[in-house]
């Protein structure tokens, strides 16, 4: 999966960073709603720039992870208008899923408005890195950092990818996210591996951020298809019993199904294909860590994708026939050198 969420900036929110640039407005407050990135507040410079920033404290809601342009007292010298310091609060409290989602978000909207705009970022948990004292020991820090290790480095990489969210707070990494499992599904899991039926699908409740039993059944290879939506992802387990070469094995097969919109189906929101994406490798370890091996992986966006050809294809890819070498004649008359 893209680190990047793909959510788009508003025209509006554009439209109103230009404007703030170069006008009165000393913050705008940024939230994602019905995925786009949107304006949810705007202040006017009240006074200098340390003293505005418990305007930034102010809009923050303790819940509710949000970004916040701030713009500075001095101009750009090297773009028209102002220097802005990039701002993003991530609560601890704040659900899974917002927190991935915001985070794989933040690069969009720094390129979308324009990253040289922005000389300075704080990231941070904690509601008080927002404000003038927070901001000052912001920069104590900055100035009394020593240079970055390799692994330092490495890891502010991946912040500006979005792979971490917090900063001053506690930070959390946004893949392998580990949900609790419903009685449920841990059932479905224990029957499956006990064999009592060939085939389980489990998935995500995003509201309740669990992994949850959707169904389980005794099926042939040829009924997986069936069993895939074209419209919700979801995560599915099947015991393929078969002979290959004489041998009877019983194969596990793990399928990740997303829809994205091709072949025929319809793309999940985006903010759900992130749940499950960085859900997925949990998911597995709800079976393997009973010591059952997962003999095929398989990812797909369609049900038209999977078939017990291409099942059979992956498990036991055809042998190729290795090309003989040619022997050379022997010359007429030559003799053979014997050792």
């Amino acid at each position: 999966m893209s680190h990047s969420s793909g959510i788009p900036a508003s025209q509006e929110l554009i439209s109103a960073f230009g404007s703030a640039n170069t006008g009165d407005v000393r913050l705008i407050k940024v939230v994602i709603k019905n995925d786009e990135l949107v304006v949810d507040q705007k202040l006017n410079v009240q006074s200098d720039f340390e003293t505005d920033l418990e305007l930034a404290h102010s809009v923050l809601q303790k819940d509710s992870p949000c970004y916040i342009l701030y713009k500075k007292d001095d101009k750009s010298i090297e773009l028209t208008g102002y220097n802005w310091i990039f701002m993003f609060f991530v609560p601890d409290n704040a659900k899974v899923r917002e927190k991935m989602t915001y985070a794989a978000t933040r690069g969009n909207l720094k390129r979308e408005l324009g990253a040289s705009h922005f000389v300075d970022e704080i990231y941070s948990s904690n509601m008080n890195d927002f404000s003038k004292k927070g901001y000052q020991q912001h920069k104590l820090h900055q100035e009394s950092e020593a240079p970055l290790t390799i692994e330092e480095q490495q890891r502010n990489d991946e912040k500006e990818q979005g792979l971490f969210v917090g900063g001053g707070g506690s930070g959390m990494h946004v893949h392998g996210i580990s949900f609790p499992v419903d009685s449920e599904a841990s059932t479905a899991v224990s029957n499956f591996i006990n064999k009592k039926f060939n085939y389980i699908e489990l998935s995500v409740n995003v509201d309740d951020e669990k992994i949850i039993f959707s169904s389980s059944s005794n099926i042939d290879i040829e009924a997986i298809s069936s069993k895939i939506s074209s419209t919700e992802p979801s995560f599915h387990f099947f015991r393929y019993s078969h002979q290959h070469e004489g041998e009877n094995l019983d194969s596990i097969i793990y399928i990740y199904s997303c829809p994205d919109g091709s072949n025929g189906t319809k793309s999940a929101p985006v903010r759900k294909r992130m749940l499950f994406s960085s859900s997925k490798a949990n998911v597995e370890q709800l079976v393997t860590s009973h010591n059952v091996k997962i003999d095929l992986k398989l990812e797909i966006n369609s049900p038209s994708e999977i078939s017990e050809e291409s099942i059979v294809n992956e498990l036991h890819p055809p042998k190729v026939e290795e090309k003989k070498a040619f022997s050379k004649p022997s010359r007429p008359g030559a003799r053979k050198l014997n050792k």
